[in-house]
């Protein structure tokens, strides 16, 4: 690919971008204004997106998401797998942090542990995927059921920090969680970072819990906005 054929895809995919918080479309002058690129350069790259169907435009000249935007969208959920996307991440968490890593999903009145990687230490916390377990118990637990709306000051301060850190369901253990979210907002899931207490002391539960935010960040945005498929 030329250089000049790379800037032109780069400067088209940058005006796709301008779309993601815009529902009331975007003029060519607001393109313009938002991107830096050139206005010419807008139109005739707003033209060819318009053509392939990637921007739609109306008949008072905003432009707004075209039909083949749909199209790919529907491609990917159907493509798209929670694993190959979730077990990377735990695998860098767990590497990071040295303890065992989680991510657990409501199914019911329970908890499933969806995916998980044990510690490398030879003393560690232990928990097989596809384990069910109450959602009442434990420091995932809770949050699951505080970012999937359940009523109460306990689950009130789990929405407020964003987070959880506190002892674990096991005696000896403690756990960091954070809620994992979709594109669109609702709760896919929530990692956990669990460890014995006293080699996961609250120094190293704090810098877990910042990888943990950072991840579920990252997961939110890789996520689909729906339809996911396990």
């Amino acid at each position: 690919m030329t250089t000049r054929l790379a800037s032109t895809l780069t400067k088209a995919l940058n005006i796709l971008d301008l779309f993601l918080n815009q529902k009331e479309g975007l003029s060519v002058t607001q393109i313009h204004n938002f991107s830096g690129i050139n206005k010419s350069t807008v139109v005739r790259l707003c033209a060819t997106l318009e053509k392939s169907r990637y921007l739609k435009r109306s008949s008072r000249g905003i432009y707004f998401i075209g039909p083949q935007i749909e199209k790919l969208a529907q491609i990917y959920r159907i493509q798209f797998s929670m694993e190959e996307i979730i077990q990377p991440v735990l695998t860098k968490l767990r590497d990071e942090t040295g303890e065992s890593v989680s991510f657990y999903v409501i199914d019911g009145n329970e908890r499933v542990c969806l995916f998980r990687v044990d510690s490398k230490n030879d003393i560690r916390h232990v928990i097989e995927e596809g384990t069910r377990l109450p959602l009442s118990k434990g420091v995932v637990g809770p949050v699951l059921l505080a970012f999937s709306g359940k009523k109460g000051l306990k689950y009130d301060k789990i929405r407020s920090k964003g987070y959880l850190n506190a002892e674990g369901r096991e005696s000896f253990t403690s756990s960091v969680a954070a809620p994992v979210f979709t594109g669109s907002g609702s709760l896919a899931g929530a990692l956990v970072v669990s460890g014995l207490s006293a080699r996961f002391g609250e120094k190293k539960r704090v810098l877990a819990l910042n990888l943990i935010l950072e991840y579920c960040k990252k997961l939110s945005e890789w996520l689909p906005a729906k339809d996911i498929r396990r």
